[in-house]
């Protein structure tokens, strides 16, 4: 049996350091990523859409919003401190270098959490939009670069 497919790319600008790279990335520098949420159903709800596009935005974007114009590092990075001091908006990845690897796992539990716990999502307008109990995150694509990229798939995905 098939099923529906949308997306949604959001933009944000960030820096990160790689604590464990041996050439240039373990220095600070920043990439204007592109983040694209494919999210799928084998049906249509009362409206013709497997999901409104504005309710997958509201979803997504404070999860976008908190890497926008942030930096983010291993919170066990031997640097953190310095990090922190010279940024106000410091995003922290518990054991782990925020790789793209590991960004795009954290959207994909991010989304997928939000997705399980409650089916309502409110826009800034307060309109309510009913995500509709089929709908499900198939995978999230981050570029870090025009040309590189790194994504999580859900299993069977």
């Amino acid at each position: 049996m098939g099923y529906y497919r949308i997306a949604k790319t959001f933009e944000a600008e960030y820096a990160h350091r790689l604590s464990k790279h041996r050439e240039r990335c373990r220095f600070p520098h920043g990439h204007r990523l592109r983040i694209e949420v494919v999210v799928r159903g084998d049906r249509l709800d009362d409206n013709d859409m497997v999901c409104d596009y504005k309710a997958l935005k509201t979803l997504v974007l404070e999860l976008v919003r908190q890497l926008d114009h942030a930096v983010a590092i291993n919170a066990g990075d031997p640097h953190r401190e310095a990090v922190e001091a010279m940024s106000e908006r410091v995003v922290l990845f518990e054991g782990a270098d925020p790789t793209s690897e590991t960004v795009v796992r954290w959207l994909f539990d991010e989304i997928s959490r939000r997705l399980a716990s409650g089916r309502e999502i409110v826009a800034p307008s307060g309109v309510v939009y009913h995500l509709p109990e089929w709908l499900e995150l198939e995978r999230v694509r981050l570029w870090e670069t025009a040309t590189s990229w790194a994504e999580y798939v859900a299993d069977g995905g």
